[in-house]
């Protein structure tokens, strides 16, 4: 038997076998297992790229044939290989047949083109038919590059719907040789020095009468375009109307720049030859001492008439021409205004919406493309980022080697918002004509004729 004391140490034998036992057959806290398992990484997910569809199918386009001209030998080759699946159908009208047709189109509710183009004079009665599609969440990004007066006749209770093409910068382009010939300096600055205010224009149109004998520049009587009077308002930033929606073609503003045009008929020294016509191109192509058609010293007109001197109205007379400021309304005035330009739009209608959207932005939006566009045919651009481009910077042979780009550049970033365009533009300026037309033909005052015209436009358009 054990006593009491022995079986106590037995048992405490016992304890401490076994703590011992246990402590050499487990791993220490603070060390690894020895066949620990490798750790798995969870297998890494990738995404499939997402694939964009080109757009496909038939695009109908409405353009004049001038338009579709630029665009084959510019920016179309590039288009059509980036879209192999778009089918372009051209059809041909002018710029005013254009809007007539889309309007009667979206009127009778079939029958529009996938995309247009149409001058921007014609834009704004489109837009009021609420016939157009919506264009601005994909104008947006765009946007700040567009010149806002144009984009201004795209948009209707805050939304967009056209993209502006090009612009009409309105200069003055002269004749360094009769400049010359009158004793007058010829280089652009003093030109435009010369012509400072449509006062000094008649001063120095006097100073060639008087030392050459040859007129300043055409301006008709009976079939007056009123493009010198839509001049002298837009630079003013007004019109025929305002912000209000109120006619104002009768505003005394108006009267003023109707007599101050009547100032160069009375002084004789302008041609009555009416604008695109032919005596009106052999003037401003005729040699001095050409007797049958004397030449002409001055045409104050948008910068996209540089192309045309160049190519068919002017062509012998290369080295001959500049180009100057126009004419301010008053001493330090704005010395920018616009004539024509046009804008792409996307009838409301379209059956290809996709190939409609992916042409502007190639064509159109895309810088190296519009620039491309511009060289080709001095259609000068509404996309301001084109400015910058090296070729703004070239000497223009034509020209005299002048740099005309990087003045028509600075005229259109001047351009204020006129009231010339806009839903009734068309009407307007119809009446406008023929107000300044009774008024050159002596059978009514400018009063008279202007008040005459506007009480039509009321008439007309329903505008008070």
């Amino acid at each position: 038997m054990y006593g009491k004391n022995n079986l106590m140490k037995i048992f405490m034998l016992i304890i401490v076998f076994s703590m011992v036992l246990s402590a050499c057959g487990s791993p220490k806290p603070t060390e690894a297992p020895a066949t620990a398992a490798p750790v798995t990484q969870a297998p890494v997910v990738t995404e499939a790229p997402v694939v964009v569809e080109k757009p496909s199918g038939k695009l109908v386009i409405w353009v004049q044939q001038a338009n579709q001209d630029v665009w084959t030998n510019t920016a179309l080759p590039g288009f059509q290989a980036e879209y192999p699946d778009v089918q372009i159908e051209f059809v041909n009208y002018s710029p005013s047949e254009v809007a007539n047709q889309v309007g009667l189109a979206i009127q009778g509710g079939t029958g529009v083109p996938d995309l247009a183009v149409t001058e921007t004079r014609s834009i704004g009665a489109l837009v009021a038919l609420s016939g157009l599609t919506d264009l601005t969440s994909f104008i947006e990004p765009y946007k700040a590059d567009l010149n806002a007066t144009a984009l201004g006749y795209c948009t209707m209770d805050g939304k967009i719907y056209c993209a502006p093409w090009d612009i009409g910068p309105v200069v003055t382009f002269y004749r360094r040789d009769i400049f010359t010939a009158a004793g007058l300096a010829s280089d652009p600055d003093s030109v435009s020095a010369l012509v400072a205010t449509y006062e000094d224009y008649l001063a120095t149109c006097k100073t060639i009468k008087e030392k050459t004998g040859l007129n300043c520049f055409a301006q008709n009587k009976a079939n007056n375009y009123g493009w010198m009077l839509e001049n002298m308002l837009w630079q003013q930033g007004l019109g025929y109307y305002d912000a209000s929606g109120k006619v104002t073609m009768d505003a005394r503003y108006v009267v003023e720049a109707v007599k101050k045009i009547g100032t160069f008929w009375e002084a004789g020294v302008v041609s009555d030859s009416l604008e695109w016509t032919d005596p009106w191109y052999a003037e401003m192509n005729a040699a001095i001492g050409n007797t049958d058609t004397p030449p002409v010293a001055t045409v104050v007109i948008a910068a996209w008439m540089g192309n045309f001197l160049k190519t068919f109205i002017a062509a012998d007379q290369a080295g001959n021409w500049g180009v100057a400021l126009m004419p301010a309304h008053t001493a330090g005035g704005v010395r920018a205004s616009n004539q024509g330009g046009s804008t792409y739009f996307i009838p409301a209608g379209s059956q290809n919406p996709d190939a409609a959207k992916a042409f502007i932005e190639f064509v159109n939006l895309d810088t190296a493309n519009q620039v491309a566009q511009f060289v080709y045919s001095d259609y000068f651009p509404a996309n301001k980022a084109t400015y910058s481009d090296p070729v703004f910077q070239e000497p223009d042979p034509y020209f005299g080697s002048q740099v005309t780009r990087a003045l028509f550049a600075d005229v259109a970033n001047n351009i204020p918002f006129g009231y010339i365009y806009g839903q009734y533009a068309v009407t307007m300026s119809n009446n406008g004509a023929r107000a300044l037309q009774n008024y050159a033909l002596g059978t009514m005052t400018a009063e008279a004729a202007l008040k005459d015209a506007a009480d039509a436009v009321r008439l007309e358009t329903g505008m008070p």
